[in-house]
């Protein structure tokens, strides 16, 4: 699986460098800015493993609906799902307050140094403002990637429709997402379970297999059961992020730990450690969720919480039966081609014992 998505990642690269290279000199144009963030764009997105432009490539050879796609259409339709992931996590880190991603500064927090070393006036809302635009050229190069070749004019409509569609879903649930971190009230284990799949799940797996597989000539059968088959894979890799997020190792994910705590997110561990801790302890803890100056002591309160009383067994158990869905998904797959087959069965693995 390593090896497939390596390879597929080499290629988008490619062909983001050359998109990027290109637009640059058209965004110079405008003004010298737009150079420098084709640039900027380029090496944030290059970071990453890019495995939602590997997905599509996979869903693309996946199933056999009777249509030969071109590498090079799914290629860049991979480069652009890389390039909506580029735009979602510059705006997420600004919302999140994150200064590190992947192990560098965020898009945002870059700005906001290099204003703040020219002199500039409130050099920190400068740079969030610009990484607001930063994200917001992301998206619309994305989308111009799509509207046109290589992607083949009969599959365009649907994937723009799909795309659109999608991020729009993604939107709204980061709207719930941001809204719970200013409240103090636990929210329910269904609400989160419908923020994973619409914030991860389908946004993560769902949509990039289901782009590949309208370039494969797929049709409504096929796309319904890559969109569930999305829903498992993502909810279990958000699953698992929470999980990172708590008792992960910081250098090896490239990103603070502990981030969650201190922004009070509702995740399935803050839901179901409200759910079960003494009303002595709750108290603490709600003195501890949504406090952006908790230290590492605070932090190691809320993990021997989680442990002692069972969370992290009953979230650990709750994940194995999604996991187990999504295994029956991959075989019963309608006509699969054996190797994206086991590159999907692979990723199911990495997914539920990923370390970073």
């Amino acid at each position: 699986m390593v090896a497939y998505f390596e390879q597929r990642k080499e290629r988008i690269c490619r062909w983001l460098e050359a998109l990027l290279q290109n637009k640059s000199g058209e965004l110079d144009a405008v003004n010298p800015m737009g150079r420098e963030l084709g640039e900027r764009l380029y090496r944030f997105a290059v970071q990453g493993k890019m495995l939602r432009g590997g997905l599509v490539c996979l869903g693309a050879g996946l199933l056999d609906c009777g249509v030969q796609c071109d590498p090079q259409a799914a290629v860049a339709a991979g480069a652009a799902m890389e390039l909506f992931q580029s735009g979602l996590l510059v705006h997420d880190d600004i919302m999140d307050r994150d200064r590190t991603r992947r192990g560098h500064p965020t898009i945002y927090y870059q700005y906001a140094q290099q204003a703040q070393s020219q002199g500039a006036r409130d050099a920190s809302h400068l740079g969030e403002s610009l990484g607001i635009c930063a994200g917001d050229v992301a998206y619309f190069l994305a989308f111009e990637i799509l509207a046109g070749p290589p992607l083949p004019a009969e599959a365009r409509a649907g994937i723009l429709r799909l795309c659109a569609r999608e991020l729009a879903w993604v939107g709204v649930a980061q709207m719930q997402d941001v809204a719970w971190g200013a409240a103090q009230d636990p929210a329910a284990e269904r609400d989160i379970l419908r923020l994973y799949t619409y914030k991860t799940g389908r946004y993560t797996f769902s949509l990039p297999l289901m782009t590949g597989a309208l370039l494969g000539g797929c049709g409504p059968a096929e796309l319904a059961a890559l969109a569930r088959l999305g829903e498992c894979l993502g909810v279990l890799f958000q699953i698992r992020d929470d999980e990172l997020g708590l008792f992960g190792d910081e250098r090896e994910l490239g990103k603070p730990v502990g981030s969650d705590i201190r922004e009070g997110k509702k995740t399935l561990f803050h839901g179901l450690l409200f759910a079960r801790a003494p009303a002595a302890t709750a108290a603490r803890l709600r003195e501890i969720f949504g406090n952006p100056g908790i230290g590492e002591a605070e932090l190691d309160f809320v993990r021997r919480q989680i442990e002692g009383l069972g969370v992290l067994g009953e979230v650990r158990t709750l994940a194995g039966g999604y996991a187990g869905e999504a295994r029956r998904l991959i075989e019963g797959l309608p006509r699969p081609r054996a190797e994206e087959q086991r590159v999907l069965q692979e990723l199911l693995r990495y997914t539920s014992e990923r370390t970073r």
